[in-house]
């Protein structure tokens, strides 16, 4: 038998096994044919053997010298931290959480590494957090027809309300995709409340309705296949918000079916949160002195939730990589002097992202002279093919490329940066949409983009702030790609004068930048 046709043998003997238990509803079937049952889908040493590395072109051999896999080693190290994070005694909710001991060995991680690569002025700056919500513990059960399930990927939004000690006992409702004609009829005033979604969705505002319509506590679904847990961001309810995978979503909403016009199943649900004050985080600082005064930023966030090996590992090692590269060329030759900043994070809710604010407010004494500012945030993440047709199974496939990059490049005001931009990807090989992001750019650009010219490209698909956003879906070739167009876009700009780029502030966007 060979390896994969064992595995599969294997898979399937278990959810037949689980079948068979009594009172335990069919799993959902995978095919098996290129995924696990549990992240990581593939391992690593398959995924590297079979990526697909885009050649360097003739003209840009001076490049070749950024070392995607070198890169995928940071990543592998950062999600170490995460890990070692969790197994302090934070099964649930973890990562390198700002504040946290996986906050503080991550800035010393990063202070190490700059000062490896020979950087000057390398420094943390502590930065004084507000109090930090926290969740110590939750549970979530489901009992109906005699028989009781534990919904295992129950994950609490970002900020959500605690519950009273104890918990709540609730009847359920299931509410489809949590539209008007979905909550037609249904009395949910002191109810759970079970909402499905999935990427690719028009927004319902599904979680909110629920909240005006008095749920008591509201699960959303996410119908993406697998039972990932997924960290939202604040839900802004007063009823407190979890999210589910797939898997615990069709066992509740079958619980749900069963039940038919008999007593509604009972969902026992505990939240304790608390708000720790005093904390403190930091931003982390290297620079690479040049010829003149005038200045080019890279920006990478340090935080993330679960591995967040995309999230932003890669954007961290791709900023290394690029420190690396410039690091090796003379002071005389680099033009302009380039400031690297470990972003605190902006994951901690209403309150985050404390030391982008503080750049904000000192933009006066930081970026008079700067050419260029480069958010390097989710550079690289798999293909993935959410429920392939023809597939036995319900799975998202692996392909062995890299995600096409939503980016930004100046805006409207700065052609001359996007054509650099743009021509400058595809030199590389970086897939990218056709068109650049709407203003304001996602992530940290988006607080950056009005009085700086600011470069993006993120990826924000299927693994996403879940806990299957693991190394092996940050393809190495992905990561060498995108830094060796960054490296070339830096070049780029330093042929142009700083009047090329600078434009008048942009009045504030409409609406809120994303946070991520």
């Amino acid at each position: 038998m060979t390896k994969n046709a064992a595995c599969a043998f294997a898979a399937a003997t278990l959810l037949a096994g689980l079948a068979a238990q009594p009172g335990l509803a069919q799993p959902v079937p995978r095919s098996t044919i290129a995924q696990s049952l549990t992240p990581p889908a593939l391992p690593l040493s398959r995924v590297e053997a079979g990526l697909i590395p885009f050649p360097l072109p003739k003209d840009a051999q001076a490049y070749g010298s950024i070392d995607g896999r070198k890169m995928h080693r940071a990543v592998v190290e950062l999600a170490g931290i995460s890990r070692r994070y969790r197994d302090a005694g934070h099964p649930k909710f973890w990562g390198r959480i700002m504040g946290t001991s996986g906050d503080v060995e991550t800035n010393e991680w990063l202070l190490a590494k700059f000062k490896s690569l020979g950087l000057s002025d390398v420094h943390a700056q502590p930065l004084d957090l507000p109090p930090q919500w926290m969740p110590k513990s939750w549970d979530v059960t489901m009992t109906g027809g005699g028989r009781t399930i534990h919904l295992e990927s129950a994950q609490p939004d970002y900020y959500a309300n605690g519950l009273p000690p104890g918990g709540l006992e609730l009847d359920a409702v299931y509410a489809g995709l949590g539209t008007e004609a979905d909550f037609a009829g249904k009395d949910v005033r002191g109810k759970a409340v079970f909402i499905y979604s999935m990427l690719g969705l028009a927004e319902q505002n599904a979680v909110k309705r629920a909240d005006e319509k008095g749920a008591a506590v509201i699960f959303e679904v996410s119908m993406l296949p697998g039972n990932m847990r997924y960290q939202a961001y604040p839900s802004g309810t007063k009823a407190p918000a979890f999210t589910f995978g797939n898997d615990d979503g069709v066992l509740a909403r079958q619980m749900i079916e069963a039940a038919k016009d008999g007593p509604a199943p009972k969902v026992k649900v505990t939240l304790d949160v608390e708000k720790v004050p005093n904390l403190k985080t930091a931003l982390v600082w290297g620079t690479l002195p040049g010829a003149t005064d005038e200045t080019i930023y890279i920006a990478a966030h340090k935080d993330g939730w679960f591995d967040s090996a995309s999230d932003n590992a890669g954007g961290v090692a791709s900023m290394l990589g690029l420190a690396e590269y410039f690091a090796k060329i003379p002071k005389a030759k680099r033009r302009r002097t380039i400031v690297f900043v470990g972003l605190d994070g902006h994951h901690n809710g209403p309150d985050g992202g404390v030391g982008r604010r503080w750049m904000v407010a000192n933009k006066a004494t930081l970026f008079p002279k700067t050419v260029l500012f480069i958010n390097v945030e989710h550079p690289a993440t798999i293909v993935t093919q959410s429920r392939p047709r023809y597939y036995p199974g319900d799975e998202l496939a692996w392909a062995n490329t890299a995600m096409p990059l939503e980016w930004y490049a100046g805006g409207k005001s700065r052609p001359e940066l996007q054509k650099i931009a743009w021509d400058t990807f595809k030199k590389f090989g970086v897939p990218l949409e056709f068109d650049p992001s709407p203003t304001p750019p996602a992530g940290d650009a988006g607080v950056f983009f009005r009085f700086l010219p600011a470069v993006s490209a993120s990826e924000y698909h299927s693994y996403f702030h879940t806990d299957w956003e693991t190394p092996e879906m940050v393809p190495w070739t992905g990561l060498e790609a995108t830094t060796r167009a960054f490296a070339k876009i830096i070049d780029e700009v330093n042929t142009l004068p700083l009047s090329a780029f600078q434009r008048p502030e942009e009045p504030a966007p409409q609406r809120a930048a994303s946070a991520d």
